[in-house]
């Protein structure tokens, strides 16, 4: 029976001494810290070492005996064996872990005590380090605030992109002068260097820019045209049936990019403005988007390379002032302002060249009514000039006598008719 308990607890006492010699040392680490106790713990943590190994060398003394006194062990002492090891194993592993946990909690008592030594040990940290933790909570949030303000950019950029103009506010230019000469500007330039043909707006397209918006449908595009058709009531008021005269005068450019003829400076450009300014904040009651605050700077734009962008690729980059030098202070005439439209960028254009026009308002006096006036006027003094010759000759006597005697001769005419008239003379015998 003796032998059998010991056969039993061979396996187990065996396994257990390495690792109970590994956890003497590290109990006795631990203990190390309390100072004062250290030999009592290495002794206290020696003596199940001591045990396991005494019990060790009997059950292997057994384990001799018994192989020699018998050829091998029955099948009922090698599963009592198997049982016994596992019952054995699980009753070492809740040992293990109560062990490790006295050592941590051995360790924590430890690390307190010499916290406490320490001259900070009853230390407010909030107290004393507030304004490193209000510095890293500030750099925290700035860095938050960082990010989001990046995330709002990039979300209008994407709205901006997807908000561009796309209709614009045109006073259109019908001046044949003005546009003839803009197209023998034209014609000079493409002489020098043809590439720029490509650059060049299109005859019948010239107009002045008041203002620029966005409309993202129908439902907008038909608000745009109720806001617009508003401000004519205003504009009249304005301009208090005075014509306004554009004069076009000389040659300037944004940049050597855009080239452009420039508007005299005078108070009907600051009237035009105004104008530009009267539309623009009934677009914005309407909730309409109009394009940038930036202030309004009129001209006839002629010529961009923005129109090809293969240009670049072909090494044109600027505009050379060279190339309308002859040109940079020309008269190219004067406009009378009498409309304007409220045009697209994108839809097709008119077959003469123009944009596609949405709505016109007619504001000032006519151009064209003018013009037609002019030439009335001109037309009734001719007429008034020649009734009047015809009167003079009626009514010389000479004249009256020629007309008498031909009517006499085609017997059309009674004699009698004329007897007594002053004019008339005595018949011919």
């Amino acid at each position: 029976m003796v032998l059998r308990l010991l056969r039993a607890l061979r396996f187990p006492i065996g396994a257990a001494a390495a690792p109970a010699h590994r956890i003497a040392l590290r109990s006795w680490a631990a203990c190390g810290l309390r100072g004062g106790r250290t030999t009592m713990a290495v002794q206290e943590c020696a003596k199940p070492e001591m045990e396991s190994q005494r019990l060790g060398e009997l059950a292997a003394a057994a384990a001799g005996e018994e192989s020699g006194g018998s050829g091998g062990l029955s099948s009922e002492t090698r599963q009592l064996q198997q049982h016994t090891d596992g019952w054995h194993r699980e009753e070492r592993k809740k040992k293990q872990r109560k062990k490790q946990k006295k050592e941590l909690s051995s360790l924590d008592d430890s690390i307190r005590c010499l916290m406490m030594e320490m001259p900070f040990a009853k230390a407010d940290i909030e107290t004393e380090f507030g304004d490193n933790c209000t510095l890293k909570s500030h750099v925290k949030r700035k860095r938050t605030t960082v990010m989001e303000n990046e995330g709002e950019n990039l979300i209008k950029k994407k709205k901006k992109k997807q908000d561009r103009p796309n209709y614009f506010i045109s006073l259109p230019i019908t001046n044949p002068k003005i546009m003839r000469d803009i197209k023998a500007l034209q014609d000079s330039i493409i002489k020098k260097d043809c590439r720029l043909s490509k650059a060049m707006i299109r005859y019948g397209s010239f107009h002045v820019t008041l203002l620029v918006i966005y409309l993202s449908s129908e439902e907008a595009i038909d608000k745009a045209i109720g806001a617009f058709l508003e401000s004519k009531d205003l504009i009249e008021e304005l301009l208090q049936e005075k014509p306004l005269d554009l004069s076009f005068q000389g040659i300037d450019h944004f940049r050597n990019q855009v080239l452009f003829v420039k508007l005299g400076e005078s108070d009907h450009e600051a009237t035009l403005i105004k104008i530009a300014e009267i539309v623009k904040k009934i677009f914005k009651e309407k909730g309409i988007l109009t394009g940038d605050e930036t202030t309004l700077k009129p001209h006839l734009t002629f010529m961009k390379l923005s129109k090809s962008p293969k240009l670049r690729k072909q090494g044109v980059k600027r505009i050379d002032p060279a190339l309308y030098e002859n040109f940079s202070s020309h008269y190219f005439g004067d406009e009378l302002l009498n409309r304007l439209d409220l045009c697209s960028m994108i839809k097709k254009k008119q077959a003469n060249g123009y944009y596609h026009c949405e709505s016109s308002i007619t504001v000032g006096k006519s151009h064209e009514a003018d013009v037609v006036k002019e030439a009335l006027h001109k037309e009734l003094l001719a007429l008034l000039s020649t009734l009047n010759q015809i009167k003079a000759l009626l009514s010389s006597p000479e004249i009256r006598m020629k007309m008498y005697k031909e009517l006499l001769v085609k017997g059309l005419t009674n004699s009698s008719t004329w007897e007594g008239h002053p004019g008339a003379a005595s018949p011919v015998s």
